[in-house]
């Protein structure tokens, strides 16, 4: 074949390769909004549903998780804390473009970024490493090869998580770069040796090979040979990780190295890494996180943004900052529903931003700020993701008999999530009333033509929140009619989005549902064994044993919370943070939903903490504004949200007051 048949084929093959992955995900999602609503229906006009619909849901999961991971991996949109590993400064989604072209950089700085670059992609590649020949063993060891689901084997359902790893690895040695390359090589190298021991299971579990003597009798001394270094090396490896961290390795492939690192350092079978994964996803509520992501990203594909900003403007424009009042409820809107407060800004950061700078002498550094600030308000109010991972892993934590639900801790989070709102609406109107911004009369007949068009979108949060609370539904049911509602209202009665804008819609989603849920699975891992190694007990017991008042620890948790809030991602904070955090809350008689909305509060406002708070870099991304004017013009923001934070920590009747009798 010639140079020029081969140039030509291959992009062929790529596109086919990307066609098959993004297909492969879009039919798992598909399963998840669609197999809820199929069952409902059959269980309320048959009194049975669809048989076995459980199972095959919880397996749809897993294959999305690691299936759009892989997506993620390919458009480099998995969350880290350093620079990119190709040079694009945050959190490891390309957000701002490199200061300098490489070329004209100081010989150093080419050979350190070389470095770091290679270090990050090592990091990266090892971790999927790990977890791919682990997720595989356990495959093979941890399934019979007669077991199905519905009529499908099981094996062939759960093989989607070592054939996501097997994407990423591949995906990770096609970036471009020779030092990036190179770094990815050697951690596939250097992971696949680690993960020796689970090889070794794996071929023992596998008839074809476990009659070769001598391929058994190498792993196994290979086995060893792992097993010893990371006894030995265990530290400087986990310092060799967080270092990758820093370089720009995504944070899933950090949380998960270092407990693949840490549970065979600890003669654990590294197959345990996987099952914990494929244990936390099998939760019954977890389908309901990529449901609402895929809802608000129908809402920020739409028009419905900036019908919800006309509504807002309308009906809050009489009052002296109206106009700041109706961004920030526009930001709250949408970051309910995406459980990603990046989305919001990204969507629509630029479209407030110059609402608020045209109301009238509103600075453009006010209008940034409070765009900034504000991107994460919602996600105290349902039904936010974050509320509903803590849930569960409170859930988890507290054990059976447990006086904490999903639905209790939604209660808790509604009145301290509506009071965090109004202070950033309160915020605007104090800015507007020093600035001497123009009122306008209340127009009734502009606020029906805006409410007019914006009136289904409205509904959206109504119809889920009745449904809730009501009993008439539960959050995977809900989280697939909203998606439906929202497919009908935009799709046939809008008319915006069409079937291939629809899928669009969903195509855009994939990445961020991946890079969530992936650090979910991997946080998990790590919170399996910080579990299983005592440091909850531990840390309660050294804790106890300072002898502080409950003062003083309120004040300690705040002030390390909001640091975990800016190095971390909220869903892998809660998942490590949490386990360590709930004990400590019970010793010192703290309400557990008290303690989830202060958590979850603390985290939020986390985005904002500088350095390294993920909105910041995203305001800067969204903006086209150095990182140094966006912590300038966020801090008073950043300050009124701590205020609140504090009402919240030390009157703990405002998380209370909604619970019934037997819970407060």
């Amino acid at each position: 074949m010639s140079a020029t048949q081969r140039g030509e084929r291959l992009p062929r093959l790529d596109a086919f390769g990307r066609g098959l992955l993004d297909g492969a995900a879009l039919a798992s999602l598909a399963v998840i909004a669609l197999l809820p609503l199929v069952d409902l229906v059959m269980a309320r006009l048959f009194w049975s549903g669809v048989p076995s619909s459980g199972p095959l849901l919880e397996h749809a999961l897993l294959a999305l998780t690691f299936l759009s991971a892989a997506v993620a991996t390919r458009e480099e949109r998995h969350l880290s804390l350093g620079p990119g590993a190709e040079g694009a400064e945050g959190h490891g989604s390309g957000l701002l473009a490199a200061a300098e072209a490489a070329a004209r950089r100081p010989l150093l700085l080419r050979i350190l970024d070389s470095l770091r670059k290679g270090l990050a992609r090592g990091v990266e590649a090892g971790s999927t490493a790990i977890f791919f020949w682990a997720s595989l063993s356990l495959l093979m060891t941890g399934f019979d090869a007669g077991q199905r689901t519905w009529f499908i084997p099981t094996r062939l359902l759960v093989a989607a998580m070592p054939a996501g790893f097997l994407a990423m690895a591949i995906l990770a040695l096609q970036r471009k770069g020779l030092a990036s390359r190179l770094g990815a090589l050697i951690g596939l190298a250097s992971g696949s040796f680690l993960a020796a021991p689970a090889i070794a299971n794996l071929v023992a579990a596998t008839p074809a090979l476990a009659g070769s003597a001598g391929l058994a009798a190498g792993l196994q001394s290979l086995g060893a040979a792992a097993a010893a270094l990371l006894h030995a090396g265990v530290l400087p490896l986990c310092l060799l990780v967080v270092l990758g961290a820093v370089a720009g390795a995504p944070i899933f492939s950090v949380l998960g190295g270092l407990a693949m690192l840490l549970l065979g350092a600890g003669g654990s079978y590294l197959e345990l890494g996987p099952s914990e994964a494929y244990a936390l996803l099998r939760g019954a509520t977890l389908p309901a996180l990529p449901l609402f992501a895929l809802a608000g990203y129908l809402l920020a594909e739409s028009g419905a943004g900036k019908r919800l900003v006309a509504v807002f403007r309308e009906l809050f424009g009489w009052l002296p900052g109206g106009e700041a009042v109706a961004a920030v409820l526009a930001c709250a809107f949408l970051t309910t529903f995406t459980g990603a407060n990046g989305v919001t800004i990204l969507a629509l950061g630029g479209l407030l931003a110059s609402i608020l700078s045209e109301a009238g002498p509103y600075k453009p550094g006010f209008a940034r700020g409070l765009v900034t600030a504000s991107g994460a308000v919602g996600l105290l109010l349902p039904p936010s993701a974050a509320v509903i991972v803590y849930g569960v892993n409170a859930q988890f934590i507290y054990g059976q008999g447990a006086d904490l639900d999903v639905t209790s801790l939604f209660k808790a989070a509604l009145i301290p999530g509506l009071i965090l709102v109004l202070a950033m609406c309160g915020a605007g109107v104090w800015a507007a009333k020093r600035s001497g911004v123009p009122k306008r009369k209340f127009d009734r007949k502009a606020a029906a033509a805006a409410l007019k068009p914006a009136a289904l979108e409205l509904l959206t949060p109504a119809i889920a929140g009745g449904l809730y609370f009501t009993g008439l539904a539960g959050l995977t049911e809900i989280g697939a009619i909203t998606v439906l509602y929202l497919a009908v209202v935009e799709g046939l009665v809008k008319r915006e989005l069409g079937p291939k804008r629809l899928v669009a819609a969903a195509r855009k989603s994939l990445s961020v549902i991946g890079g969530t849920l992936v650090i979910l699975a991997a946080a998990r891992a790590l919170s399996f064994y910080l579990i299983d190694a005592g440091a909850p007990e531990a840390f309660t017991a050294w804790a106890s044993a300072k002898a502080v008042s409950p003062l003083v620890f309120l004040i300690f948790l705040n002030l390390s919370l909001l640091v975990v809030g800016c190095l971390m991602d909220i869903y892998s904070a809660i998942l490590i943070a949490a386990p360590l955090v709930i004990p400590l809350g019970a010793l010192y008689g703290l309400h557990p939903a008290h303690l989830g909305v202060v958590f979850i509060m603390n985290l939020c406002i986390g985005f904002l903490t500088p350095p390294v708070g993920m909105n910041l870099f995203l305001a800067s991304y969204a903006f086209r504004k150095p990182l140094k004017s966006i912590f300038r013009e966020t801090m008073p923001f950043f300050a009124i949200q701590l205020l609140v934070l504090v009402l919240v920590t030390y009157l703990p009747f405002l998380s209370t007051m909604l619970l019934g009798p037997a819970t407060r």
